[in-house]
């Protein structure tokens, strides 16, 4: 017996696709969206079941872009949102597609009477504060909110993503908040991953030759004869992150709103050049990271019971689903 529809949008993504395969493998009956055709038939050709329906939204900041996918679903988990770094327009590719698509998704929830509960891939961008550096010995939870404005949000790319992020999970907290009282208002839980690392899922479509951001970073860390410093250096496996997606959908365990940052750890790119080199990281490739901040994961911990999977294994099995040589 089904546990509800979800309809899910960047079902192709890296993060997508496992939240996708992991509902499909707990129970619920899926409509996942895609901007293409040929995405949409590698993630039926590769999950296949009764139990998946596809639509195509070709963009989705376009008004009434979610309209005819929301009639039906029970549930709302959304985490189509752009993380490149290769763009030309902060505003156009970064910030608009994030909040549009948010604004968008959560019109079609406000025009149903059935959705119970939205679920919306934020970031560790939205927690963060760029203005207080490294902040050695700070610990961030959900209470922490990044300070961007729309004026410093256009000075770099970096702050363009991490506005995108904020901003989109606002708009998310406004409509929630906007309509408490007025009928029948879902609920909303909000997921903060900082870097994520792990397996690509074959229904993403992703190889070494079209790769996702952080699958790129990791990859160019490992073949690189120096590896960069690490800027943000706080982690947490793809599929820990699509469980919590899951375990967010149940009421019965999480009966209001709720925000949680994920973590299961620090790394360093140079540890990570490590791993993949000797199997194993040493004190001194990630001493650099005790000079950063640190993320608190106790309240998803407390609430799922989630037991991080590690950062070695994490890449290596990141570097096997790239079919990457390493000592594993």
């Amino acid at each position: 017996m089904s546990r509800g529809t979800v309809l899910i949008t960047g079902a192709s993504g890296f993060l997508g696709s496992h939240i996708a395969a992991r509902l499909i493998d707990q129970g619920y009956r899926i409509r996942a969206t895609f901007r293409s055709e040929a995405k949409s038939q590698l993630f039926r050709n590769v999950l296949g079941g009764n139990n998946i329906e596809t639509c195509i939204v070709p963009d989705i900041t376009a008004p009434g872009a979610f309209m005819e996918a929301i009639v039906g679903a029970d549930f709302v988990v959304h985490t189509a949102s752009p993380f490149t770094f290769k763009i030309t327009d902060i505003d156009k590719d970064l910030i608009q597609p994030a909040v549009q698509g948010t604004a968008r998704m959560v019109e079609a929830v406000a025009s149903s009477s059935k959705v119970k509960r939205i679920v919306l891939t934020s970031s560790f961008a939205a927690v963060v504060d760029p203005t207080k550096g490294q902040r050695a010995g700070h610990a961030y939870t959900e209470e922490d909110w990044n300070p961007m404005n729309p004026e410093k949000a256009l000075e770099n790319n970096l702050f363009g993503y991490q506005a995108s992020k904020t901003f989109a999970e606002k708009a998310a907290w406004d409509f929630i908040d906007s309509n408490a009282g007025k009928g029948k208002t879902p609920s909303l839980v909000t997921i903060c991953p900082p870097m994520i690392f792990g397996p690509v899922h074959p229904a993403a479509g992703i190889t070494k030759d079209a790769l996702n951001e952080s699958s790129a970073q990791l990859l160019h860390a490992v073949t690189s004869p120096d590896p960069a410093p690490t800027r943000m250096p706080v982690f947490v496996d793809v599929r820990d992150v699509a469980q919590a997606h899951v375990d967010a959908l149940d009421i019965a365990k999480i009966p209001s709103s709720e925000r949680y940052v994920v973590c299961a750890g620090k790394f360093t790119w140079a540890a990570i050049k490590e791993i993949c080199e000797s199997g194993t990281a040493t004190t001194e490739s990630m001493s650099p990271a005790d000079d950063y901040y640190s993320i608190s994961a106790k309240k998803i911990e407390d609430m799922m019971g989630i037991k991080w999977i590690s950062l070695q294994s994490s890449v290596q099995d990141a570097l096997r689903s790239l079919d990457v040589k390493s000592k594993i």
